[in-house]
């Protein structure tokens, strides 16, 4: 009962907080196609975008539906309905480069309002870098796909078949109630993940400047020279897991660790679960041969007890754990605990983010493949530059020719676009809304409120010419 007489939020207080935080219409109105005098400009393109992940709508089939209702035309700013179709082959040749000016102001907007300031660590920032595949498929694919053999059982006979699939990297905020993403990289054919994280660490600087964040968590892939050169010119410092992909520090560590007693123990409970914790500290071991500069290694030994049901009794089982992690990091600002606690941290970017975006958001979803039509080429991008031109691909009509095609950027553009819903909305719920922190209620029944009040908008009457006056005789 208290759920049906709590208040619901309303679709024009959320267009306010985004034009008022975040000068929200004048960014959208800046944002551009390859298409020639569309019908459908590219900013009612992606307020009828931008909405559908808002809503959480399963696809663009949906929002198709949606679109019939005039007060969303009204909303986004579209004269009529239009189709899915119109929606793809805009996407397909959307310019990046506004979404990504969006994505950045929006995120310097938060950090000077101080939405990042909660949960920081010795009132310091922490990002997380990790990576995701997007989609796959065998027989769905375009020029940017990778490309993998994978064996499958056909009629009972193993064969080998080629997968094609996206896989992206994502640097994400790890501190504070909106757990934004800062860029994505996509991985290109032949390229390794190791490459592309290389190459959205190097932009983040001209996108945020080097001290946007101060702590950067990283996996064992990305334990390598040239991250640790950049890292340690552009001023951050780094926790990263250490396994045996890296065998030489490894083996040195845990040969130097089993010799000696643990140097701190510590007992953890947490969500039903209890750690019996010993810890190891370490300074001086060289990274490697390329990188010969001393870091710090720190090993963690948890003994983790939780209960499960076994026979219809509820038992409590233990585990053992191993966790090694290479950080630089100061040991007197950051002593162990403090670093195994950011080393666990890092599993944040799966719960809050990869995961979060995937279950709840639609993230790997097939529509964020729009790219079965393409513009035509001859266009000038915002810097005057001629559009690149590609061959033709699976998704394309054989008959035409190459060099009027443009550059597919549909899976780029859809994902900058679910990633700005993500990150507004969440902050307008963690930041803005009174009637979520009152009522505790959760994200997904603000996105079903935020969906329903469309259709209690206000209609959009006329008033009646009034009357000519009468003529004199």
């Amino acid at each position: 009962m208290r759920q049906q007489d709590t208040p619901p939020h309303q679709l024009p207080s959320f267009g306010r907080y985004l034009n008022k935080v975040f000068d929200f219409r004048s960014a959208v109105a800046a944002l551009t196609d390859s298409r020639r005098d569309p019908d459908i400009s590219p900013t009612a393109v992606f307020l009828a975008a931008f909405p559908a992940f808002v809503f959480r709508l399963p696809s663009f089939q949906q929002l198709e539906a949606e679109l019939t209702q005039p007060a969303l035309q009204r909303w986004i700013g579209a004269g009529r309905a239009f189709s899915d179709d119109v929606l793809r082959y805009s996407l397909a040749g959307f310019h990046l480069e506004g979404l990504e000016r969006m994505l950045t102001d929006v995120n310097r907007t938060l950090k000077r309002n101080k939405v990042f300031d909660a949960d920081r660590v010795q009132a310091r920032m922490v990002a997380a870098l990790d990576g995701i595949e997007v989609l796959s498929s065998y027989s769905r694919h375009c020029d940017a796909c990778l490309e993998r053999r994978v064996t499958v059982r056909k009629a009972g006979v193993k064969v080998e078949q080629i997968q094609y699939y996206h896989r992206a990297g994502g640097c994400q905020i790890s501190n504070g109630p909106v757990k934004t993403f800062l860029a994505l990289e996509w991985l290109q054919p032949g390229e390794g993940e190791d490459t592309a994280a290389l190459r959205l660490l190097r932009k983040l600087p001209d996108q945020y400047g080097s001290r946007f964040f101060d702590i950067l968590l990283l996996d064992a892939l990305y334990a390598q020279a040239p991250v640790f050169k950049l890292a340690e010119e552009l001023g951050w410092q780094m926790v990263v897991s250490l396994k045996q992909n890296h065998r030489e520090l490894y083996q040195s560590a845990v040969r130097l660790f089993a010799h000696r007693p643990a140097d701190c123990q510590l007992t953890e409970r947490r969500g039903g679960k209890s750690y019996q914790i010993q810890l190891w500290d370490t300074e001086g071991l060289p990274f490697s041969v390329d990188y010969p500069q001393p870091v710090r290694v720190v090993r963690s030994e948890e003994s983790l007890t939780q209960n499960h049901y076994r026979r219809g009794e509820l038992t409590p089982e233990t585990t053992e754990h191993e966790w090694l992690w290479i950080t630089t990091l100061d040991p007197k600002a950051f002593p162990a605990p403090l670093v195994r606690k950011l080393g666990h941290d890092r599993w944040k970017q799966e719960n809050n983010g990869w995961n979060d975006l995937t279950q709840n958001w639609a993230f790997k979803h097939g529509f964020l493949h729009a790219c079965r039509h393409r513009p035509p080429a001859g266009l000038k991008n915002t810097e005057g530059e001629a559009m690149p031109t590609i061959g033709t691909g699976d998704f394309v009509d054989r008959d035409t020719p190459a060099a009027s095609l443009v550059v597919n950027r549909g899976l780029a553009a859809v994902s900058l676009i679910l990633l700005l819903a993500f990150t507004l909305s969440t902050a307008f719920i963690h930041c803005h809304s009174k009637l979520f922190r009152r009522y505790r209620m959760t994200t997904l029944e603000v996105a079903h409120q935020l969906r329903r009040a469309v259709a209690k908008l206000p209609p959009n009457i006329r008033a009646p010419d009034s009357p000519a006056e009468p003529q004199a005789a």
